[in-house]
């Protein structure tokens, strides 16, 4: 397994069950490639599973994207102008391993041998060839293997990608980044896609999110052939491509243009003032639960910090106290949270102190019991890593006890006991692409694990209910897994899904509702949703309409109104009719034994 630092990385995708050998897979390119390739080499370096042999030929170059309207040419000279090249698409040199790492080959093109002995040296299943079509065709002619070529419209540096233009026109909130594999007389196959936000205010930049996910697209697509679900292909050539989209009509320069200079401003607009004002949390306390078929918020309070904001609530009952754990930002100029935990008293909320505190930000906390220890999970990605921490002094005593995944940029971790094993859920940055779209799980025997990636993995790739949004939860017979909907905008809506299938090697779920808070402009979304002890929490972004708040005390007047009326399943916290004041600082206090 590489190492990157001190830390091994957790590997994503699984060896194939019952597999005798590698996949072997050559790569024929010119000596100057996209950087996504450069990517791919990466991703793949560390697999067991797959065994690939990168070849430069010194007399192939890259395809041409043809067709290209105009103004939609003038459009993208702009962008460039102003915004530089796509850094997926920028000259990089065909990569290529050490001459002493066994099993992998790189040869330059001036080396004496010919380009099909180094190929055949390889014995590759599968050749991938990066060249114009009529040298592929040459080059497949002469191959006995399967060989898929790159199309234009995943290499050309200028206009490669053009048809994800469509969606930032439609003003869709999500885009699809799909790979298709065309072979001769055959319906086209779907080898891997991944729905992303859509980057309304620049073509570059929705094309620079998109091809990021196109080295684990390609490694996806190898790991069905692998594990036989996918043919690598007959002798004659495929075609790899990016997936089409609709039409986007006449005057596409302009229109696109006009769209982005309407989307411009509504960002910006809704940018500064969530960068202002941040995170408030909503309570539901008592009354029937929130359905997760048809969601609505009822009658809630609101609990607002005394200084920066709360997120990511977490809720548990602990010797009938209910404990909320938060991310804490005190000064989001920082970019540093730490965990907080505040107690819901008969008088009010109570910050009770920093449950834990590391050199970088730290969010979304989950607090759990087992065989009779509580234990916890939060969001630490600064480290490429998730942790697994158990109280030495309940509620604000935390040790870290071990490393579940390593070697990853991680969010929004979640673990889930069911039927003997534990699963862990979190979203993953393959190639420094975007947190929020693919949700990977793993499985383990024990909660310290060792965990293991799940053979369905990656469960959903989609931008619009991917990220975690809190522990799963059984309710009226089902078992929910709350997601995010970050197509709109980061934690625009909680997505509820139904988990159909759960065990150690199949997963299934489907959407049943989506829940956006309130239709104010001034808010706009949640993406946390907790319960526990007849408390619902929720958190909202922006400003929430004028609603009771919870009362946050010192720490004097929350012992009194403890000794005045001890907390009770009944108890609900009182509340003012105005936030707090956000000057002051947050009280803090030693946890009552």
């Amino acid at each position: 397994m590489k190492e990157i630092g001190t830390q091994a990385r957790t590997p994503l995708y699984p060896a194939p069950p019952g597999a005798t050998r590698p996949l072997r897979v050559a790569l024929v390119g010119p000596p100057q490639v996209p950087a996504w390739v450069q990517a791919f080499h990466g991703l793949v370096a560390g697999y067991d599973w797959i065994e690939l042999t990168t070849l430069a030929a010194a007399d192939a170059t890259l395809p041409k994207v043809s067709g290209i309207p105009r103004g939609v040419r003038a459009l993208l000279a702009f962008e460039h102008a102003l915004l530089g090249g796509t850094r997926s698409l920028a000259a990089m040199p065909m990569p290529s391993d050490p001459p002493q790492d066994a099993g992998h080959a790189a040869a330059g093109p001036g080396d004496g041998v010919s380009l099909l002995d180094r190929i055949s040296s390889s014995r590759p299943d599968l050749v991938i060839v990066l060249g114009t079509k009529s040298w592929a065709s040459a080059l497949a002619g002469q191959i006995e293997c399967a060989c898929w070529h790159v199309d234009a419209s995943l290499l050309d540096p200028r206009h490669a990608g053009f048809s994800l233009l469509g969606p930032m026109m439609r003003r869709e909130t999500a885009t699809r980044m799909a790979l298709i594999l065309h072979e001769p007389d055959q319906a086209p196959i779907d080898l891997a896609a991944s729905w992303g936000k859509t980057r309304a205010t620049s073509f570059l930049k929705q094309r620079e999110d998109a091809f990021r996910k196109l080295p684990a697209l390609l490694l996806r697509a190898l790991h069905r052939v692998a594990q036989g679900g996918l043919a690598a292909g007959s002798l004659s050539m495929a075609t790899l491509e990016l997936q089409s989209q609709a039409p986007v009509g006449r005057a596409v320069g302009l229109r696109a243009f006009l769209s982005i200079v309407r989307a411009s401003p509504r960002w910006l607009t809704g940018w500064f003032r969530n960068a202002r004002v941040g995170w408030t949390l909503v309570l539901r306390l008592g009354g029937a639960p929130l359905d997760p078929q048809s969601p609505t918020i009822g009658s809630h309070a609101l609990l607002k910090a005394p200084k920066g904001w709360w997120g990511d609530p977490f809720v548990v009952m602990a010797q009938e106290r209910r404990l909320l754990f938060v991310e804490e930002m005190l000064d989001p100029r920082l970019k540093k949270a730490t965990i907080a935990c505040v107690e819901l008293t008969a008088g009010g909320a109570r910050a009770l102190g920093v449950a834990l505190d590391e050199p970088g930000h730290l969010s979304f906390p989950q607090v759990f019991a087992w065989e009779g220890q509580w234990y916890m999970t939060v969001e630490s990605g600064y480290d490429r890593r998730v942790s697994l921490y158990r109280a030495t002094d309940f509620p604000l005593g935390w040790a870290r006890v071990k490393d579940l995944v390593t070697g990853r940029v991680c969010v929004d971790p979640t673990l889930h006991h069911h039927e003997d094993h534990w699963y862990l859920f979190a979203n993953v940055a393959e190639n420094q692409n975007n947190t929020c779209d693919e949700l990977f799980l793993f499985v383990a025997d024990k909660l310290e694990g060792p965990y293991a990636p799940h053979p369905a993995s990656p469960i959903v790739c989609d931008v619009r209910r991917a990220r975690m949004a809190g522990k799963l939860f059984h309710r009226n017979g089902r078992l929910i897994r709350p997601a995010q909907d970050c197509g709109p905008g980061y934690g625009n809506a909680v997505v509820f899904n139904e988990v159909l299938e759960l065990g150690p090697t199949t997963y299934r779920e489907r959407q049943l509702s989506r829940l956006a808070p309130y239709l104010k402009r001034s808010v706009d979304g949640c993406h946390t949703y907790n319960a526990a002890g007849g408390v619902e929490v929720l958190d909202v972004l922006g400003r929430p309409p004028n609603s009771a708040y919870v009362e946050v005390l010192d720490a004097r007047s929350a012992t009194d109104a403890r000794v005045r009326a001890p907390l009770s399943d009944s108890t609900e916290p009182v509340v003012s009719s105005g936030p707090p004041s956000t000057g002051g600082p947050v009280h803090r206090g030693a946890a009552p034994r």
